[in-house]
């Protein structure tokens, strides 16, 4: 069997009580079971933590996990790692600075797409990476993960950039999609995100 194409996932604090189980790991090990995707998952809290992982993901021994999946807490162009500990994508842009070259972003943190086209282009274009997806509205955790396996596939398996942007425009996708508020912006400083739905003439929310 042929290798499997990688994400490397990088998964924050989601709770502050330590007995909840909240985590991306059972929709990562389920693709894997699949033969979807190969993955490293690995925990950060403090910009430290975070710092140091993406250091290891971006050296040449990761070089075939090219999508990397923040499963982080977010608000707009900021990343929580916790409750009290954050970072803005500039930051992340400053670390790896020119080190994702083509690399696949994918955001599951609530509001992080919702900055400017300039903002993200800029994290695009100083990081290397070719582009990022996430979303631009508050999410909920059952109906995410439900968009997120079928965007995390065609990520990996996909060799198009605009290959997430076209499922998210199906006709299956298009109404979770929106109801998400997905957004894809490309190094390119092309922005996609589906537009409002119409039913009789009107513009309304699904």
């Amino acid at each position: 069997m042929p290798k499997l194409k990688g994400v490397f996932c990088v998964e924050g604090e989601w709770h502050r009580d330590m007995t909840k189980r909240w985590s991306v790991l059972p929709t990562l090990e389920m693709l894997e079971r699949l033969e979807s995707l190969s993955y490293i998952h690995r925990s950060a809290v403090t910009q430290d933590q975070l710092k140091y992982v993406l250091g290891q993901w971006s050296s040449r021994k990761y070089s075939s996990y090219e999508v990397g999946f923040f499963a982080l807490h977010g608000s707009p162009n900021q990343l929580w790692l916790s409750e009290s500990q954050s970072t803005s994508l500039e930051e992340v842009a400053d670390w790896m600075a020119g080190r994702w070259q083509g690399k696949r972003i994918y955001i599951g943190g609530c509001s992080v797409l919702r900055g400017s086209d300039t903002y993200l282009s800029d994290f695009l274009s100083r990081t290397g990476a070719s582009m990022v997806c996430g979303f631009t509205k508050q999410v909920d955790w059952i109906e995410s993960a439900a968009f997120e396996t079928v965007i995390l596939d065609r990520l990996v398996n996909s060799g198009k950039v605009n290959s997430v942007q076209q499922l998210a425009a199906s006709a299956r996708w298009a109404p979770l999609a929106q109801h998400l508020g997905f957004r894809v912006v490309y190094a390119s400083g092309e922005s996609f995100k589906i537009p409002a739905m119409r039913v009789g003439g009107s513009a309304v929310s699904v």
